[in-house]
């Protein structure tokens, strides 16, 4: 706009208007009382010069002149007056607070041109008293006046530090909530952070430093405070040992919750954990500042431990025994857990405790006079245990092993349909060989904790090892893949075997014929083919499922060569189809192919089809009637055994 409109607009209603330099706002106003009026601020973009009155006068600069805060303009003869005027300097009334301001963190960062300035915070024209609840800088509105700096997404993305996004915190927390109920004792960011004064957290001057926020904190909670500073933690903090916590270690910084908000770390469910656990279960703290081992995982092993991590909110949690702030050694005769105290802070849970009752539950029980009677009994018990339930799984296995041979001789001499040939068998073999090794190797890679692994750390089977026979199972699974497809296409058997195994029509009618039939609702059993729908179902879901595995285990084992080709969250998602697919093969192999094949009342103690290949003609004529159907009427005779391409009608063996 520059100019034009200012020219127009004194033209041909101001041309009589005297010049600057006259004691009244009326010549500015002449101007900048137009809601349109736009000019160019420093940096050239487009702003609106519009001033209104009304804001201007209740503002505490209300009875002020335009050229007090606008000093150049008062030496001007010229009218209109130049595009480009000075800064307003407001340190020609407020030098004091000026110098105060220079030597802050804001006023130390004007160089940036982000740094805020007194406009930033105080506004330009409608400047209020910050008691004034509608001023920028009053307790109601100073957030939001900070978060045009600090709710900016430029100070989390800052490429060297990241400055979090304390307004959106703040909000969250128990301050925001109380100014916006009208609480006059709710802390704004200048309670805790200062005014003009404000200092970066490093400084030693500054409110919120390590060593200075208890005192801060203490204006609005200086009885907690009291407490604090008597207790170990506000002593040693006093001492320069920056490692003990102060009020923000455990409380938080900008989002303090309420201690019954499930989200808070001081909750009941949390403090334990989050809050003394982050020290007494560090190792190197421990050893540093000689806390005891094993302090913080006695209490989590304990029944109160125990009892908070399932949930209770009753239950002791460190500070139900060592109180919250004032958190004194054992031996301060004022300490909660001090001898002559502790039955007292028992009896606050359990009202009829005695001293023995208290001491049950020290943490020194399992490092003093018990703890070598306790590792005994740990001993024995685990001694004890793998000789009862090893002799128990041996006894066992002996009957085990002695129902297979029994059912094997059973049905030995019994007449057999050949179900499965030589080639057939192998392929199973292999294919139940490399699925089960993928899958313990897989899942020791994502669950190294689990107890199961440990039995393969025990016998050497550590990463290195996982993952060169993870890789030589995923080959021989490829290669069984690939055997199986020529099988299939070249064999004449395996052509049979594919017509065999494919969904027919009528497959929805048998399954609701099935369960039917298993429900009591009907008395005619499903007349099923060479195979059921379970074992269609089973086929195909191997078929697809070994595609996925194989593709995504290949992205996952050359993830440089795919992610020339793919985008990079190709290789994230290859790890959860990947990891999740494993899952559902792995339940479905243990809840539904074990169950045909070993749990079924029929087949236990197992079936020894995947073995022999053969299936006895009663099961045959039992479970898959119409193919017994067709092989008599092909006439096939048993005991064909050169040729393994074919079935065999039924026989003794």
């Amino acid at each position: 706009m520059r100019v034009v409109p200012l020219l127009f607009i004194l033209l041909s209603t101001c041309i009589c208007l005297p010049i600057y330099g006259q004691d009244d706002n009326e010549t500015c106003m002449s101007c900048h009382e137009d809601p349109e009026l736009e000019g160019l601020d420093h940096s050239g973009a487009t702003i609106l010069m519009f001033v209104a009155v009304d804001t201007l006068a209740a503002s505490v600069h209300g009875d002020m002149e335009c050229v007090d805060c606008h000093t150049d303009l008062a030496d001007m003869d010229d009218y209109p007056h130049a595009e480009e005027l000075a800064t307003v300097d407001c340190s020609t009334c407020h030098d004091e607070v000026q110098e105060i301001f220079s030597a802050s963190a804001h006023g130390e960062a004007l160089d940036n041109p982000r740094a805020p300035t007194c406009v930033s915070c105080h506004g330009t024209h409608n400047i209020l008293p910050h008691e004034n609840p509608e001023a920028l800088s009053s307790a109601k509105m100073l957030p939001y006046t900070c978060s045009n700096c600090h709710h900016k997404q430029i100070l989390t993305n800052d490429p060297d530090v990241k400055i979090t996004d304390s307004f959106d915190r703040y909000m969250r927390g128990i301050h925001a909530e109380g100014i916006s109920k009208g609480i006059g004792s709710a802390a704004s960011c200048n309670d805790c952070h200062g005014m003009h004064d404000l200092k970066p957290a490093y400084d030693p001057a500054s409110m919120v430093n390590k060593m200075n926020l208890p005192k801060t904190c203490s204006k609005c909670h200086n009885d907690i405070y009291t407490q604090y500073e008597r207790g170990i933690h506000g002593k040693a903090l006093k001492a320069g040992i920056l490692d003990s916590p102060n009020c923000s270690d455990c409380h938080g910084e900008h989002e303090i919750l309420k201690i019954n908000d499930p989200h808070s770390p001081v909750n009941v469910s949390n403090v334990s954990v989050y809050v003394c656990g982050k020290c007494h279960n560090d190792r190197q703290l421990i050893e540093k500042y000689g806390l005891g081992d094993e302090r913080f995982s006695s209490y989590q092993d304990s029944y109160h431990g125990l009892a908070i991590q399932g949930g209770s909110v009753t239950a002791a949690t460190c500070v139900s025994c060592h109180e919250a702030h004032d958190v004194l050694p054992q031996q301060n005769p004022a300490s909660s857990i001090h001898p002559d105290n502790l039955v007292e802070t028992c009896q606050k849970c359990h009202p009829k405790a005695n001293y023995s009752f208290a001491s049950s539950y020290s943490h020194n029980i399992a490092a003093a006079q018990y703890s070598v009677l306790n590792r005994w009994i740990e001993v024995i018990y685990i001694i004890a245990i793998v000789l009862i339930i090893g002799s128990m799984l041996f006894h066992n296995g002996i009957i085990l092993f002695r129902s297979m041979i029994d059912k094997n001789r059973r049905t030995r001499g019994l007449p057999t349909v050949k179900r499965f040939n030589g080639n057939m068998v192998y392929q199973h073999m292999v294919l139940t060989i490399t699925f089960i090794v993928l899958a313990i190797t897989g899942f020791a890679l994502k669950y190294p904790n689990a107890w199961w692994v440990s039995i393969l750390n025990f016998v050497g089977i550590f990463e290195p090892a996982r993952s060169v026979i993870h890789r030589i199972s995923a080959v021989l699974l490829i290669y069984i893949s690939i055997h199986h497809a020529v099988f299939l296409l070249a064999a004449r058997r395996g052509r049979e075997e594919l017509k065999a195994i494919w969904f027919e029509k009528t497959e929805w009618k048998l399954i609701v014929q099935n369960l039917k039939y298993h429900l009591g609702m009907i008395d005619e059993k499903p007349q099923f083919n060479q195979y059921d729908y379970t074992e269609k179902a089973e086929y195909w879901a191997l078929v697809w499922g070994t595609i996925v595995m194989v593709f995504t285990g290949f992205v996952l084992w050359f993830p440089t060569t795919f992610t020339a080709i793919l985008p990079a969250w190709s290789v994230k998602v290859a790890e959860t189809v990947h990891l999740y697919e494993a899952w559902l093969a792995s339940l479905a192999i243990v809840v539904f192919h074990f169950f045909f094949v070993i749990f079924h009342p029929e087949q236990y103690p197992m079936s020894f089809t995947w073995l022999t290949g053969d299936m006895t003609v009663s099961e045959v004529k039992e479970h898959h009637p119409l193919w017994y159907k067709k092989i008599m009427e092909e006439g096939k005779e048993s005991g064909q055994k050169g040729k393994s391409d074919e079935h065999s009608t039924p026989s003794s063996q």
